[in-house]
């Protein structure tokens, strides 16, 4: 039904072409004849009953302008072609000072894209977006990380595509990004960075002293009288525990052990005193089993300078893995160093899974590193690695107190469901005591009811990795004729698919052992009652 045409040499555009492909979960077949259905051509016009074309563009500037499509507007990193052509209808439009003119035109027999989709994804998804911050004009840097482009610039992609489809009447059907076609997904993690309250007793005080912030540093007043009372105000463990049981979730804990070399003298390197912690003690070893009981995973939080050390790397995740008696799957860096791409190659030869390192700092604002919400394979120096990278969106230290904590968080809920992408918290258990940080672990459990409220799938790191390999891997084939909808899947492939249907109709489920519905956003979902999908499965549109 989908098919693709066109080559290119270039690195950026060949990996963002495959990326579209492997997100969107489209089943896609190269070449293209009269009987395709909507052909996607690279610099070609396709052949089938309906063409969409991406024009090539190498060009790359810091900001060109905004798109606007569908009342929606975000910057635009290349000068698009004029679409413009007396006979198509204006889809998108490209704005920019003064100039304002149509950047994706269509008709009934195809839809033109002025702009090199393929490349701006492929070159935002290989880290120049870091090697072009220090140049970034101030006023255009935040619409670098405010919005997930990646995934808005594939969407569009996609519309068009399913544009095609509407216009020549057949079905469009494609793997859900998570399962059972839960709208978007939420990865829950905690950085265990400490287990007690260290050199945090002298600095955080003088920090409310210099802010003139008397009601917090009366707080470390009351929180040091818990202190001498026998209350530890950074092991909340058991109230996080607590708390996620009864919001039916689960979550990773990436838990750290120091080893950088620290000094009295140098008060830059006095967070180390309370991270340099063994986790070989009693306390700590009935924490870890008691975390994994109830189901939540642990990961290794690797420390401040394992990122470029494969060894200590590889030494960090053999202990958790020896208290634990079982594989570690997940890590995150420790203050979110990464040393791109070699930190990458390490982990991956150190036997992980899955990252979930690649997050903006406390000091560097909030958004979309690299533009994405979605998990997705970085390159590493010698190509496409098979760590996953589950991009970071939240983090606790990041938001201010009052009203305007909130609102950020509910304008990420926003954009992540939006695109459909996953939404990856991290929480320090710190946080959680509301003497310490006020309202911030509120925020959490706040943020998983509205999300579910909203049709998310709440996952730890380790369940979202899962799925999404599984899914990368799970291929399918649909055919349409004589209004039957048939689409033929890998046996046992535990894979859930959405069914775009043309105007005007409506599906109905001709096989069993299976469940179709139609969500809230008016396409149907299709899933195995078992779990498993059969291996073929149809559908009639009436």
């Amino acid at each position: 039904m989908i098919s693709f045409v066109g080559d290119t040499d270039d690195s950026f555009s060949r990996y963002g072409i495959d990326h579209f492909i492997h997100t969107t979960g489209l089943s896609v077949v190269p070449g293209v004849n009269a009987d395709s259905g909507v052909c996607v051509g690279y610099e070609t016009e396709g052949m089938g009953q309906f063409s969409v074309s991406v024009v090539k563009n190498t060009a790359i500037e810091l900001q060109a302008g905004k798109i606007v499509m569908d009342n929606l507007e975000y910057p635009l990193f290349q000068v698009p072609m004029n679409t413009h052509d007396a006979e198509n209808r204006c889809i998108a439009e490209f704005r920019s000072n003064d100039q304002k003119y149509p950047c994706i035109s269509g008709s009934n027999s195809g839809i033109r894209i002025g702009f090199d989709i393929f490349r701006l994804t492929g070159y935002l998804l290989s880290s120049n977006p870091d090697q072009t911050e220090t140049g970034t004009d101030e006023k255009q840097y935040p619409s670098l990380i405010s919005y997930p482009l990646v995934d808005l610039y594939e969407n569009i992609l996609f519309k068009t595509i399913l544009m095609g489809c509407s216009e020549i009447g057949i079905p469009l059907v494609r793997k859900s990004y998570w399962p059972r076609g839960r709208e978007f997904a939420v990865c829950l993690t905690h950085d265990v960075d400490e287990f007690k309250k260290t050199y945090q007793w002298i600095t955080r005080p003088l920090k409310y002293v210099k802010k003139g912030d008397f009601h917090g540093l009366k707080n470390q007043m009351k929180s040091f009288s818990q202190k001498i009372r026998g209350h530890e105000p950074y092991w909340t463990f058991e109230e996080i525990m607590q708390n996620e049981k009864k919001h039916g979730v689960c979550s990773t804990y990436f838990f750290l052990q120091e080893s950088g070399e620290k000094s009295l003298f140098r008060p830059g390197s006095w967070h180390l005193y309370g991270r340099s912690h063994s986790l070989q003690k009693p306390r700590i070893i009935e924490l870890l089993q008691k975390l994994a009981e109830q189901g939540h995973e642990i990961g290794v939080h690797g420390s401040t300078f394992s990122h470029n050390n494969p060894l200590l790397l590889s030494r960090e995740k053999t202990e958790i893995e020896t208290i634990m008696g079982a594989p570690v799957r997940g890590i995150r860096q420790h203050r979110l160093n990464l040393t791109i791409p070699d930190t990458w190659d390490f982990q991956s030869e150190s036997g992980f899974s899955y990252d979930t390192s690649l997050g903006y700092k406390a000091a560097d604002g909030i958004g979309f590193r690299w533009g994405t919400c979605f998990p997705f394979h970085p390159q590493g120096t010698t190509g496409v690695l098979p760590l996953l990278e589950i991009p970071l969106s939240l983090m606790d230290i990041t938001l201010q107190n009052g009203s305007g904590g909130w609102d950020i968080c509910s304008s990420m809920i926003e954009q992540v469901q939006h695109v459909g992408g996953v939404l990856t918290l991290l929480w320090h258990p710190a946080v959680f005591n509301n003497l310490e940080y006020p309202e911030v672990g509120d925020w959490y459990w706040r943020i998983i009811e509205t999300c579910k409220e909203n049709g998310a799938w709440v996952a730890t790191g380790g369940d979202i990795a899962s799925w999404w390999q599984s899914r990368e891997i799970a291929e399918f084939e649909y055919q349409y004729s004589d209004g039957e909808l048939t689409v033929c899947c890998d046996d046992n492939a535990d894979c859930s698919y959405e069914l775009y249907i043309p105007k005007n109709r409506y599906a109905e489920l001709i096989s069993e052992n299976a469940t179709l519905f139609k969500d809230k956003k008016g396409h149907y979902i299709l899933f195995s009652d078992t779990g498993y999908m059969p291996n073929t499965m149809a559908v009639r549109l009436r």
